[in-house]
């Protein structure tokens, strides 16, 4: 797992390294980076789901997945309660509150915690990356998101709008796949070799779309406050700490607990800051907090990559 690892680390580096070079020399801008998000979450996801769903699923591990799912949303439910307390405690502004509670409780499990997760465990963690990132989807535009909507003093008037956004084109696809493992029906053979090309397109996009998220980063202008540092010690300290408790306490696959851990211990949630910017709530803050737990991350990858093994002695 060591030397696994530290070769993992270099790898995705050296990925995101690609993106912050290409954003400086002006290869990938705004367009590029939409166009970029387009083709990682529209067909590189759905087409991963599609190539590895039906040779690392089994009826078993499909049957069991309501149980994966509801482990990572109690994970979830415990780190809002606790901060809901704690902004309480530090009377957070009401325009921040919202945003607080939800860059504490959820975090970037598509951008970050898939290329990672795929690059230390292999193609056997996709089936708890996706229980996690289901679990991720249904907590933050269900329960989260009408939080920072409050922040900019508005209601969430159409509920629908929220439920589209949760059965999203990655969460659809597995459950169409779900089905159809769950009758014995199996894709064409041409369909799945097709899907595994376009599945290869994750790992190396998802990471130069962080490498021009950290390029953008303007850090001379960001002041931290107290909040701030609250939300870095929640997302890697309090929230791997409470997941792996909670892994524990079920008796999880050790694979599964592994993925779910590092999961947990990943940077801010994007779409928080897509949500405070259309609800008017305090973007600003918002990306500062993302943008420094996205850099962070970059340390404490690795250091939570390292230890893993001994946590399941």
């Amino acid at each position: 797992m060591f030397l696994r690892s530290v070769e993992s680390t270099f790898i995705l580096i050296a990925l995101i390294s690609a993106g912050w070079i290409l954003s400086k020399i002006g290869w990938i801008n705004e367009d590029v980076k939409s166009f970029l998000n387009k083709i990682t979450v529209k067909v590189g996801v759905p087409a991963l789901t599609i190539s590895n769903f039906f040779d690392n699923f089994s009826k078993k591990i499909l049957i069991s997945s309501f149980r994966y799912v509801g482990i990572a949303m109690l994970s979830m439910i415990i780190l809002i309660l606790i901060t809901k307390v704690i902004a309480s405690i530090m009377k957070i502004e009401p325009t921040k509150a919202g945003s607080f509670i939800s860059m504490s409780s959820v975090s970037n499990s598509m951008f970050f915690g898939l290329p990672i997760c795929l690059s230390l465990f292999g193609e056997a963690s996709i089936p708890y990356i996706l229980f996690y990132y289901v679990a991720n989807t249904i907590i933050f535009w269900g329960v989260l998101s009408p939080m920072i909507a409050r922040d900019g003093d508005n209601k969430v008037h159409n509920p629908l709008e929220n439920l589209k956004n949760i059965l999203n084109l990655p969460l659809v696809t597995l459950i169409l796949s779900g089905i159809l493992l769950y009758f014995d029906l199996r894709p064409p053979t041409i369909v799945l070799k097709i899907s595994k090309y376009f599945s290869s397109l994750v790992t190396p996009l998802a990471s130069m779309v962080v490498g021009k998220i950290i390029y953008d980063m303007e850090l001379k202008k960001y002041k931290l406050d107290r909040s701030v540092y609250t939300i870095i010690f929640m997302r890697f300290i309090a929230s791997p700490f409470i997941m792996y408790i909670i892994t524990r306490i079920f008796n999880m696959p050790v694979l599964a607990a592994q993925v779910f851990i590092i999961q947990a211990a990943m940077p801010v949630m994007m779409q928080t800051t897509i949500v405070s910017e259309l609800y008017k709530a305090d973007s600003k803050y918002v990306a500062v907090s993302l943008s420094i737990t996205t850099l962070l991350s970059l340390f404490t990858i690795p250091f939570y990559m390292l230890i893993m093994d001994k946590l399941f002695l």
